[in-house]
């Protein structure tokens, strides 16, 4: 077999089970590195759970080819392993086994404060989210957003104008989607980072943003929804918040609205109210305060 170095085989892993996350954490927590659980598979003479699914693996050349052209386009793999690696992202159950980056990855370790919300936004929901984005990214803190339509993007403008802001994608970092936000890509890129988990060549798939959503809301210390319908995928981020123990902050719309109904739900079940972004400031300023400490020298 050729000797290949140890990023190809977590390369490897990445493209077996980018949709499955928990199951490359967990075959990593039994066998310690990616060239392990593929020794393991090799010497196997029978079924073992879900290293099976590594049985007939055969991208070898395609994992080759991923790490040549990150190489060239300068793309940073972060491997769970790897002290870039965000650290509150590391505390999540589903936590991805490496990143793909551009920018400066210097700033996934915070602080963050996610930003998300409808994409069809109204025009009131674009100027809030913007604002408050600008606020945060002035005094130091990192905004972190989907780069969809509406709020999203309203977020990382937001940011831009004042200080620092990533973009977690749904597609390999090779795809930017929307194709119509290229430039904006290319800003955020300039000044803050773009990550995916997703193995080079992914296309957007809708499966992809959900997935993507526990990422936005693992790498931030809170999550501040602007404006969702009631069956907003912003409200799988806010959902994903809560599971991961973070703190979920939600901006009051008008009564009947469409896009009122989700945020005046998530504060109707104890999210916190927060009007701009001296509010998500005041309410998480002591976390904020321990993950900046925390990340000092790195």
């Amino acid at each position: 077999m050729k000797r290949r170095s140890e990023v190809v085989f977590w390369l490897a892993l990445q493209r077996a089970f980018h949709n499955q996350p928990l199951i490359s954490n967990e075959l990593l927590t039994i066998y310690g590195a990616p060239s392990e659980i593929f020794k393991a598979v090799r010497s196997m003479k029978a079924d073992n759970g879900p290293i099976t699914g590594l049985k007939n693996f055969n991208q070898w050349e395609k994992c080759e080819d991923d790490l040549k052209r990150c190489e060239k386009d300068g793309i940073d793999i972060i491997r769970l392993d790897d002290p870039r690696y965000p650290p509150l992202l590391k505390e999540i159950a589903a936590r991805p086994i490496l990143l793909m980056a551009k920018g400066d990855t210097g700033l996934l370790k915070g602080p963050c404060i996610s930003i998300v919300g409808a994409r069809k936004a109204t025009s009131r929901g674009r100027e809030v989210a913007f604002e408050i984005a600008r606020e945060l990214a002035k005094i130091g803190i990192i905004v972190v957003s989907g780069m969809a339509y509406g709020i999203d993007a309203a977020s990382h403008l937001g940011a831009i104008e004042t200080g620092k802001t990533v973009a977690v994608w749904g597609s390999g970092i090779d795809c930017c989607y929307p194709s119509s936000f290229r430039d904006l890509s290319q800003r955020i890129m300039k000044s803050g980072c773009v990550i995916s988990e997703f193995p080079l060549g992914t296309q957007p798939f809708p499966g992809h943003f959900p997935q993507r959503n526990r990422i936005i809301s693992g790498l931030s210390t809170g999550t501040v929804i602007v404006e969702a319908a009631s069956k907003s995928g912003s409200l799988i981020t806010a959902k994903f918040a809560l599971e991961q123990g973070r703190e979920v902050f939600a901006v009051p719309g008008m009564a009947g609205g469409t896009m009122s109904q989700g945020t005046n739900d998530l504060l109707r079940n104890g999210a916190t109210f927060v009007e701009n972004a001296e509010d998500v400031i005041a309410a998480i300023a002591p976390q904020l305060t321990f993950v900046s400490n925390d990340n000092k020298g790195h």
